[in-house]
């Protein structure tokens, strides 16, 4: 299972490195799109084609899901991971995978969505689970959503430099997409209010680390909370 797990890593790492045009979210315009009523991104249409699985939908979409979440007002940010999900992944990745196992993980990682549609851990959860049930129209559903949003992510920056930063919305992402890049944390360095790098351990590829903004977080943080 851990082997499972590694190798969708290993395929996000190479999908994320070999990104050449990248765009941070520009969170002004992305305000006026998700609440216009007549824009194809507005927000509550737009998560609706999500959550029912529209396979149409563009990467400007599932940036504009991703990043126009953080501007709603049920947004938490430094939103922490559920207890209950952590122990059911590494339930995954300790025992052999069953359909006790698999239906159980399924059944916390979609309580966990209700809250933060987003969690990459639950994402990320759901198509191996229904992958092993056997039920492929599932497995496909939420590997593109999954894929969807790891695209989204990876289309913010390159993660080389603190300008260029991957910018997520939730801190614990960080540490989901630095683990997909087949990389073993070393530190985390707070670069300022708004970047965090990762260092990594030495590794083949000869990656330093990975750089992250998480502005989303701190400054949505700073307006619910002054």
């Amino acid at each position: 299972m851990r082997n499972f797990f590694l190798s969708l890593g290993l395929a996000a790492c190479t999908i994320i490195l070999s990104a050449q045009q990248t765009d941070a979210p520009d969170y002004n315009a992305l305000q006026k799109a998700i609440s216009d009523s007549k824009s194809d991104l507005f927000y509550p249409s737009l998560y609706q084609r999500f959550v029912e699985g529209d396979t149409t939908l563009t990467l400007s979409d599932f940036r504009a899901l991703y990043y126009g979440f953080s501007l709603r007002e049920d947004f938490v940010p430094y939103q922490e991971e559920d207890a209950n999900l952590l122990q059911a992944r590494k339930r995954l990745l300790q025992e052999e995978l069953s359909e006790e196992s698999c239906t159980a993980a399924i059944e916390v990682a979609q309580k966990a969505l209700l809250n933060n549609p987003f969690d990459l851990i639950s994402l990320s959860m759901l198509p191996i689970c229904y992958l092993q049930l056997g039920d492929s129209t599932q497995y496909r559903n939420w590997d593109y959503k999954l894929h969807g949003i790891l695209d989204a992510i990876q289309s913010s920056g390159d993660g080389e430099t603190a300008e260029t930063a991957y910018h997520v919305i939730n801190i614990q992402h960080e540490y989901e997409i630095f683990n997909r890049l087949g990389l073993d944390l070393e530190q985390v360095e707070v670069v300022n209010p708004q970047t965090d790098f990762i260092r990594a351990k030495t590794n083949q590829e000869n990656i330093k680390g990975v750089y992250f903004n998480f502005g989303a977080c701190s400054n949505i943080y700073r307006e619910k909370y002054k």
